[in-house]
């Protein structure tokens, strides 16, 4: 590693190295006690696409307890903990009452967080309250990004320094002294307000490259895209601007790099460091991707779609454009962000507003419900085939 020098001192810093009012709800139906949430379907305008065989449509008015519209919120916004705790709230707090829709969603919430223990748990409790047999488990399916996460040693940034980020931290350096390939996930980072997180990614990301192993990088692009929009309004401290270039050169954006570098160079008044392209990196996305040739009326989604996962939305424009009919699979969506709805939403309208018939599919109860709260039942269907 290089040290950096400031006016013929080195620097302390880390070097890179080279490499309107609501409507009266309807209770479910009995049938539908297994369902992972109430469906919708839209108003007379657009039309309501036949429902096939094994979905169940459900018309009712969105009026839901406060606490389980806060559950879906908090879940929107990647508070899943939060969540769970207040439908478990709410479940304890309504011991009689014979809706079984937060039991429901609690299920959902518990399969798409993989937490196989407290839905056992949830299942037994269920058979001895409703006096029928609870759901049974069915995990998603992992993208491709995902399950190359799980097979590696993998730290996620979240959006700020936590108590538990220095013994996780430590953890993930112990496992990374054994393995080739490591991960570094992104896809939850903000630009860091405390300097101190900076420093501690800057040094984390520094001695992985520095050692021959291969370090993969989970929405790295789109944390570089936060940390621009920071240097662009003058926002970035030292660390933040070397955690920046450190990540161009991991991305190989030799150009950007040095365009970058000048600026830093005449900001701080310092030798910026020299790019080296990277030997053993891969960037990947975490976001939802499209399954590989949709066919027919059916456009697939899976899991989560968040921040990186705008351009599904033009994918999803274009491939609607020739049909009248459009089904939007979202079986393995595991959730999605509100950052996104807007997109959804502008989506969905611009299609309806063509002439198109559009039906969401299989999603989640969390899911289906932030489509309900956001509106989406005026221009589409939304279905759910029940859970056994």
């Amino acid at each position: 590693m290089l040290p950096f020098f400031r006016k013929g001192q080195a620097s302390a810093k880390p070097a890179i190295p080279h490499t309107a009012e609501p409507t009266q709800s309807i209770a479910p139906r009995p049938e539908a006690r297994h369902s992972a949430s109430p469906a919708v379907t839209a108003p007379p305008q657009p039309p309501k696409p036949p429902a096939n065989n094994g979905i169940q449509v459900y018309e009712m008015g969105l009026q839901l307890a406060p606490e389980i519209e806060e559950a879906v919120m908090l879940y929107a916004n990647d508070r899943a903990g939060e969540a769970c705790a207040a439908l478990n709230r709410f479940i304890l707090d309504h011991p009689d009452s014979p809706d079984s829709l937060a039991w429901r969603l609690l299920f959902d919430l518990y399969e798409v967080t993989g937490q196989r223990r407290p839905f056992e748990d949830l299942a037994m409790d269920y058979a001895v309250r409703f006096e029928s047999s609870p759901p049974t488990w069915r995990p998603i399916r992992q993208s491709g990004a995902e399950k190359k996460a799980a097979q590696y040693p993998t730290f996620a940034f979240g959006p700020n320094l936590s108590p538990q980020d220095k013994p996780r931290l430590a953890h993930f350096r112990q496992e990374c002294e054994t393995a080739d390939t490591v991960v570094l996930d992104f896809s939850k980072t903000s630009v860091p307000d405390d300097d101190a997180y900076a420093l501690l990614m800057l040094k984390t990301l520094s001695g992985l490259v520095a050692t021959a192993k291969q370090v993969r990088l989970l929405d790295g692009e789109a944390f570089v895209v936060r940390l621009n929009a920071s240097r662009t309004a003058g926002r970035l401290t030292e660390s933040t601007w070397l955690l920046l270039l450190l990540l161009l050169q991991l991305q190989a954006k030799g150009n950007e790099f040095d365009q970058v570098a000048l600026e830093y160079a005449v900001h701080f008044e310092i030798s910026p460091p020299s790019y080296s392209p990277p030997k053993q990196v891969s960037s990947e996305t975490t976001g939802a991707i499209i399954e590989p040739a949709p066919t027919g009326e059916r456009f697939s989604m899976r899991g989560l779609l968040g921040a990186s996962s705008t351009s599904i939305f033009n994918s999803l424009r274009a491939f609607a454009a020739p049909l009248k009919r459009v089904e939007i699979d979202l079986s393995q969506v595991t959730r999605i962000d509100f950052a996104v709805v807007g997109l959804l939403m502008d989506s969905v309208m611009a299609l309806a507003m063509a002439g198109k018939q559009i039906t969401f599919e299989g999603g989640n109860g969390m899911v289906n419900l932030l489509l309900q709260l956001i509106g989406v039942g005026q221009f589409a269907a939304i279905r759910h085939e029940a859970r056994e």
